[in-house]
């Protein structure tokens, strides 16, 4: 099983580099799916990984330091396969409609081409995994232009946009319109998106890990660690409601594919059908949100002790209150009291001036010693989900402790947290289009109003869909 990598734009890249070190260094060995052997009967290899972008400096020098990092490091040496660079001359200026009419005509058959020689490396085609920016020109614009043209050329492969989310101080003074433009496009054609927000990863750095003055390589390393918990090897576990929960209250799991028995004989998680078929099955919900525990600076992790009960409570309130550090919670929000009868009529009682953060679907993946055994009942609460949704919890585990951490838990969720920063920039869009604010520097590009106008309509769509969860 193969996943082919396509990294576009500065921080796409740059966020794919941080990639492939967390999962060079978190696995024993790297993972087939995300490398291949460079050469017959070598211990070398390399990145399953196709990198974009309309400047050739950022490419060069992530591939500078792959190589460097392999040669010094005392880690599995793996690089970039030189066939799988497409760069230009000429960057995108933060221009939307640059990447994606300019652009993405222009060097569409060239990315096409190195993207079709890696997918022949694998033996079993996985899907892809995007890695882009939302704020800029080539990693939004020409982004949204690539999706859109993997669709077309691979139609029944998985599609999953990793989308790095600006700062809402304002990195690009048109990044609004451009997050906006390619969330809609990401809508159309890809199967999953993730949003990772810089300022929440930055918040991490400072409050967390004690990091003052974070870095884009600290920021990425935050998100990728996150990432990498979802995507190493991983096997399915059963859900196993604790003796004090009535067994109605659990919501079931669908035996099939998650039976029980030893690890070795549990069917292990297909990348990317099935990441992808547990929570975004329904074509109108594709928003996803990763949280992951614990986060302790190096320093501390000698003197901090982990259980599989106290890291999955923390957990648990980050989702249900939307926070995406434990700083952020607030441990006075509980879900609404109801019996499961109530709940399956419809009857939400109100929890006085707190907004529940309500789930379409949760992926829970437990690392380190006890996953098999870790009780994950509390996340299959039924007044967590909508009343129509039939099994909204799936459960990975692996026994193999995760990196630095003895034991580690990530959740990806497809919830309302994932469209709130999408509905606040709706907001600012809206009132720049008003007032046509720099929509000179799209039209020149031969766009037109009226693809604004689709684009709001669309996410506005999106944001009312998850409200009503």
């Amino acid at each position: 099983m193969g996943v082919v990598v396509v990294q576009i734009g500065q921080g796409g890249n740059q966020m794919g580099y941080a990639l492939f070190e967390c999962l060079a260094s978190m696995a024993v060995s790297p993972p087939t799916e995300f490398f291949r052997s460079a050469q017959p009967h070598s211990a070398a290899v390399k990145a399953r990984a196709v990198l974009v972008d309309m400047e050739p400096k950022v490419i060069q020098g992530i591939v500078k330091r792959a190589k460097t990092a392999a040669v010094q490091a005392h880690r599995s040496a793996w690089t970039y396969d030189a066939q799988r660079l497409v760069a230009q001359n000429s960057g995108s200026g933060n221009n939307w409609a640059r990447g994606y009419y300019g652009h993405g005509p222009q060097c569409l058959d060239s990315v096409l081409d190195a993207i079709r020689l890696e997918v022949e490396q694998c033996d079993v085609f996985g899907g892809f995994v995007i890695l882009q920016s939302l704020a800029g020109g080539t990693g939004a614009g020409l982004g949204a232009y690539l999706v859109e043209a993997l669709r077309d050329e691979y139609p029944s492969s998985f599609i999953l946009s990793h989308c790095i989310w600006p700062y809402e101080s304002g990195e690009v003074i048109v990044q609004n319109y451009n997050v906006l433009l390619t969330l809609s496009h990401l809508q159309s054609f890809a199967d999953g998106v993730i949003i990772v927000q810089n300022e929440q990863l930055s918040a991490i750095c400072r409050t967390l890990l004690g990091v003052l003055r974070p870095s884009f390589d600290d920021i990425n390393e935050v998100a990728v660690e996150a990432l990498g918990c979802a995507l190493l090897p991983s096997y399915w576990r059963t859900v196993q409601p604790s003796t004090q929960t009535i067994q109605t209250d659990v919501v079931s799991c669908r035996p099939e594919i998650r039976r029980g028995g030893p690890s070795s004989t549990r069917p292990g998680v297909r990348l990317l059908s099935d990441l992808l078929s547990v929570l975004c099955s329904h074509p109108g919900y594709r928003m996803m949100t990763m949280r992951f525990t614990p986060q302790v600076p190096a320093q501390s992790l000698d003197f901090t002790n982990f259980t599989w009960a106290a890291q999955l409570k923390h957990l648990r309130q980050m989702l249900i209150t939307g926070a995406h550090k434990e700083l952020e919670m607030d441990w006075n929000v509980k879900l609404p009291t109801s019996s499961v009868h109530e709940h399956k009529r419809g009857v939400f009682p109100t929890n006085g001036h707190h907004q529940i953060n309500r789930s379409l679907a949760n992926l829970l993946i437990l690392r380190g010693s006890g996953s098999d055994n870790a009780d994950v009942s509390d996340f299959a609460d039924v007044r967590m989900y909508p009343i129509w949704q039939v099994d909204p919890l799936s459960v990975a585990a692996c026994s193999t402790s995760y990196g630095r951490y003895e034991i580690a838990a990530g959740l990806l969720s497809n919830c309302q947290s994932s469209v709130l920063p999408a509905s606040r920039a709706l907001t600012r869009a809206y009132n720049m289009f008003a007032s046509k604010a720099f929509l000179h520097q799209y039209f020149e590009h031969g766009m037109e109003a009226a693809s604004f106008d689709g684009a709001f309509a669309s996410i506005e769509d999106l944001v009312t869909r998850y409200s009503l969860l």
